[in-house]
């Protein structure tokens, strides 16, 4: 039987610390780096991906125990890891199977993939039978964010400097959903009420889902959080819910101001 093993990176998000496969899950960090600043500026810091060499030596590690490898990275467009995973994979002549798939998703959205692969890989399936899963599980996966740093806006939305100064300067809201793998706006409201309202509008458009996140960054800038848990928690109790601060990495890319949304529909 083919020994399948599971190699995500550290912006995946798990529901819980134990789940079905965990010890078939390992991680290719990710790295915070300091910049150099003008003088009187905070420094900034910008998250650096696994390398390719980062990758390469995962594999050879892991491949002293399994069969196949199965790489899950957060999406190509907001940062390099897939492309360096795929370089590492083409540089790697040892007996393992290697094969990367770019969720196009990241925090939750990937943490729940890798939990359903990993699972997957503990009964025995097939990593080519793993992966046909992943795809499948990736069209019912849906995030959306409320992101207003400006300098976030620019790197990781794609939003011009200028347009993202005039947004702030307007007290605008803009809301995005990660689709394709990128962030696409999707509603401009002038209120943080407004945003709460976008969020409860898109969450009832679903009618059972499997599991609900509400994730946010360490210093979150809407101050009313707790009436979209109870909104989240009233209209969908069947659904597994769980609500977590960003993880460091995740909020390096949105931003420590940021709220988000994560659905998962039954597949």
């Amino acid at each position: 039987m083919s020994r399948v093993c599971i190699l995500t990176d550290s912006t995946a998000q798990f529901t819980r610390q134990s789940f079905p496969g965990r010890e078939r899950v390992f991680i290719a960090p990710f790295s915070i780096r300091e910049e150099r600043s003008s003088a009187g500026q905070a420094p900034r810091y910008r998250l650096a991906a696994p390398s390719e060499m980062d990758f390469l030596q995962k594999y050879q590690e892991l491949s002293r125990l399994y069969d196949s490898i199965l790489v899950l990275t957060l999406s190509s467009l907001l940062s390099p890891a897939a492309h360096h995973a795929r370089a590492a994979s083409t540089r790697f002549n040892d007996h393992a199977m290697i094969d990367v798939l770019d969720t196009r998703t990241t925090s939750f959205g990937l943490g729940w993939l890798v939990e359903a692969a990993a699972g997957a890989a503990l009964a025995g399936e097939t990593i080519g039978q793993i992966i046909a899963q992943a795809r499948v599980n990736i069209a019912h996966i849906y995030l959306l964010y409320f992101i207003s740093e400006p300098a976030v806006l620019v790197e990781s939305a794609g939003i011009g400097p200028a347009q993202a100064l005039v947004a702030g300067m307007l007290g605008i809201h803009p809301v995005f959903l990660l689709e394709d793998g990128r962030l696409t706006l999707v509603e401009k409201t002038r209120s943080q009420r407004g945003v709460l309202e976008y969020f409860e509008e898109f969450l009832d458009e679903f009618d059972s889902p499997a599991c609900v996140a509400l994730v946010h960054g360490s210093e979150p800038s809407l101050p009313r959080l707790g009436v979209l848990r109870q909104h989240i928690q009233g209209a969908h109790p069947q659904a597994q819910f769980v609500e977590q601060a960003f993880s460091p990495h995740v909020e390096a890319i949105l931003g420590k101001k940021s709220i988000g949304l994560a659905v998962k529909q039954k597949g």
